[in-house]
């Protein structure tokens, strides 16, 4: 055995030539192995054993010769110890990160004491050790009270200064009051976001053990907040700068120079202003759906030339929820002025931005002339709103004088600030109903004619007992029936012509006039079209007011239907 170790020895040395050699080795792999082979002897299992890794040990180290000269080698071995010391490095690097140095391990407890003063201040006492360092840092707790327990907030920041009072009787929840803004609604969960963030303070970890203060922004603290509990101790809180990269904010605690890190949305309630307290309700929703429709509404300020009034249709004879009473009577655009009548009650801003507002801050925020005013009367209440101008990012500012209250809000959430005549002016100006039709006159060119309209109203029940009506109608020209087919169709061309918007003034030829005379108490309505000086639309005038464009090609087929219908031809549908 000892023998076969001297071989293995021997042939590893040969195999890995030293400085000194300078003749390359011109031996096979055969050849070695043969040689190896006769100078083993095969005593037993282990061996063979023995034999055949060295065997293969020799065969593996003379391929390398061959494949890689003795000349390569150096280059990669250094690349191989560069590539491992990397490695460390970064393992190091790891395995630092994952371990911070002792005393900041922020998963273990920080070691101080809590006491109360002799004035009845709640302090805490870091742990040091002989040489003032802190014994052991760590996360803690400073108060662990519950918001029941506070009596009062006092708080003072960089906005100005406010008090919250609480008061939770007994078995009930806590009624929290904004001193001196005691008539003004307060915004759900807010006072219950600053008692909880007065009541229990949690910090990350001690930062320094009587600091100078002014290196974390607490000689002249953003906040600073004096919190009275219900067994007459109390708190004192100063808010500092923010850490960096977000990992917190700096505190102190009771009277010391002690510096805490608590997570930054631990305290932001303390950096409120009293704006952030009162509701963003800008005006109340109704409490009966029978309020919720005004009877009239006033829309004026300096954005308006004219004041625009808008009411409900109650005429049952036009298909219109509102009518356009002033600067012009029409109907009113449906999608426009339900958006003007939905952006009144129950109107709610993105914040408040000044209560109880004085002449120089009405000026600031563009309010001392208003840019838009609505005055909307309902069966319960009269609302006054008024808005300034538009500025670039889209906010407008909304005073509602019943509250007293600066608000800010988009501008497309208040249409009645940015709405017009033009855009109130009915899509479908003749859209009556056909059963309350009594008369349809219509001139175009040579085609001149009146239609008498009759409607049969019946009224039939279901098998569940409720009523239901249907109204057939039918037309003659001159005590001749016409086609109803044909007539339905027409009159539904006419009530489909649309409005494509604002129109020129100026000289004008007349094209076509139609006119609906009804059964019911409403005066007749008249649509004229004229021609104008744009190649694809005409002039629209409804009632002698010129209300918008419609387009040529429209009438032009329009009023071919109408001479079919008189002629007792088919009328295409439009």
């Amino acid at each position: 055995m000892e023998e076969n170790k001297q071989n293995m020895v021997d042939a590893v040395e040969e195999t890995n030539p030293t400085a000194e050699d300078t003749e390359p080795k011109t031996e096979s792999t055969e050849s070695v192995a043969d040689t190896t082979e006769n100078t083993i002897e095969p005593d037993n299992e282990d061996q063979d054993e023995d034999n055949s890794a060295l065997n293969s040990f020799l065969s593996r180290e003379q391929e390398k010769k061959k494949v890689k000269p003795a000349g390569k080698r150096k280059p990669i071995l250094i690349l191989i110890i560069a590539l491992a010391a990397v490695a460390i490095l970064v393992t190091l690097l790891i395995v630092l990160r994952s371990h911070p140095p002792k005393g900041e391990d922020t998963n273990t407890a920080a070691e101080l004491s809590l006491q109360v003063n002799e004035d009845g201040v709640h302090e805490a006492k870091i742990a040091v050790d002989e040489n003032g360092k802190i014994a052991q840092n760590g996360t803690g707790s400073l108060l662990t009270y519950v918001p029941s327990q506070i009596k009062k907030i006092d708080v003072e920041n960089q906005d100005g200064s406010f008090s919250v009072t609480a008061d939770t009787p007994s078995g009930e929840a806590t009624v929290y009051k904004l001193v001196g803004f005691e008539k003004y609604p307060m915004q759900e969960g807010v006072a219950d976001e600053i008692a909880k963030q007065c009541s229990e303070i949690n910090f990350t970890r001690i930062i320094e053990a009587n600091a100078n203060l002014a290196d974390f922004g607490l000689d002249e603290p953003r906040a600073t907040a004096k919190v009275t509990y219900t067994d007459d101790t109390s708190s004192i809180i100063r808010v500092g700068n923010d850490a960096a990269g977000g990992a917190g904010t700096y505190i102190t605690f009771g009277s010391s120079n002690d510096v805490y890190l608590v997570n930054s949305t631990d305290v932001e309630s303390l950096l409120y202003s009293v704006n952030q307290f009162i509701s963003l309700s800008i005006t109340d929703t109704m409490q009966d759906s029978e309020n919720a429709q005004f009877s009239k509404a006033t829309i004026s300020g300096t954005h308006y030339d004219d004041n625009i009034v808008l009411v409900p249709n109650k005429d049952e004879s036009i298909e219109a929820a509102y009518l356009l009473q002033e600067p012009l009577s029409v109907p009113a655009n449906a999608i426009e002025a339900n958006d003007v009548a939905g952006n009144i009650r129950g109107l709610y801003a993105e914040a408040v931005v000044c209560v109880n507002p004085s002449d120089d801050q009405f000026a600031s925020y563009g309010l001392s002339k208003p840019y838009a005013q609505v005055n909307a009367s309902y069966p319960d209440a009269d609302i006054t709103l008024q808005s300034s101008a538009p500025k670039d990012d889209g906010i407008v500012y909304v005073y509602n004088p019943d509250k007293n209250v600066i608000y800010s809000i988009q501008l497309a959430a208040v249409c009645w600030a940015k709405t017009s005549v033009e855009l109130l002016m009915p899509e479908t100006p003749m859209n009556a109903k056909l059963r309350y039709i009594d008369e349809i006159s219509f001139s175009a060119g040579d085609t001149d004619f009146t239609l008498n309209v009759k409607t049969d109203v019946k009224t039939t029940t279901d098998d569940d007992g409720n009523e239901q009506e249907t109204a057939d109608s039918t037309a003659t020209y001159n005590g001749k029936d016409l086609n109803t087919d044909d007539f339905n169709v027409f009159f539904q061309n006419v009530t489909m012509i649309k409005n494509l918007g604002a129109a020129e003034s100026g000289g004008k030829d007349k094209v076509m006039t139609v006119t609906f005379r009804y059964t019911t108490d409403r005066s007749a309505d008249t649509l004229t079209v004229y021609s104008g000086s744009d190649s694809s639309k005409y002039i629209m005038e409804y009632n002698g007011n010129t209300i918008g464009t419609v387009s040529k090609a429209y009438i032009s087929s329009l009023i071919e239907g109408a001479d079919n219908l008189i002629a007792g031809k088919t009328v295409a549908g439009l």
